[in-house]
């Protein structure tokens, strides 16, 4: 059984940086930090009661920190090395687009390194395409990538029409309540 769990901050700081450092052991210069995390929302992906995968989102902001409404920057997506290559980084990647929808979100954006071709190729599988190059942001001078996803408009679930925004909680046409 698949489970997401939101992490507590600051309580969870500690595993979130364990976690860091052992799913991205390859990189530990461009590890979170304990502020990092402080300034995200983040979630455990937990499958049978073991925790396999992290996502670490930033509300409203994008890759840079800049505001950007209706936007959710997905700062972190890591699997543990002994899970990958089953599969848990495309449900996590799924998990993302579905809470993503579920909040109103317009669109997703990520940032990784140019030579990760697993993600690339997950991200593109899925429908992200690349927005930029960023070239500046990783301590050892390794070119990045900025991908990005639209989100389909969301409609009621009662009449089918659009709503008069993406974070309405009520339809304008037929009344109908949903969350």
């Amino acid at each position: 059984m698949v489970e997401f769990k939101k992490a507590v901050v600051p309580d969870e700081i500690e595993a979130l940086c364990d976690f860091d450092q052992r799913a991205f052991h390859r990189h530990p210069q461009d590890v979170f930090t304990e502020e990092s995390w402080k300034n995200c929302e983040s979630y455990w992906m937990v499958v049978d009661g073991t925790t396999v995968g992290c996502a670490a989102l930033s509300p409203d902001s994008d890759y840079d920190g800049r505001r950007r409404p209706h936007c959710l920057y997905i700062a972190s997506t890591g699997i543990l090395p002994e899970f990958q290559n089953q599969g848990f980084g495309k449900q996590l990647k799924q998990w993302e687009i579905a809470f993503a929808k579920e909040h109103g979100f317009e669109r997703l954006v990520t940032l990784m390194r140019r030579s990760n071709d697993r993600i690339v190729g997950l991200n593109t599988s899925i429908g992200f395409v690349v927005r930029q190059d960023a070239s500046y942001v990783y301590s050892d001078g390794e070119p990045g990538i900025v991908m990005e996803l639209e989100l389909s408009a969301p409609v009621c679930p009662k009449c089918g029409k659009p709503p008069r925004t993406r974070r309405a909680k009520q339809c304008r046409f037929c009344h109908a309540d949903w969350h």
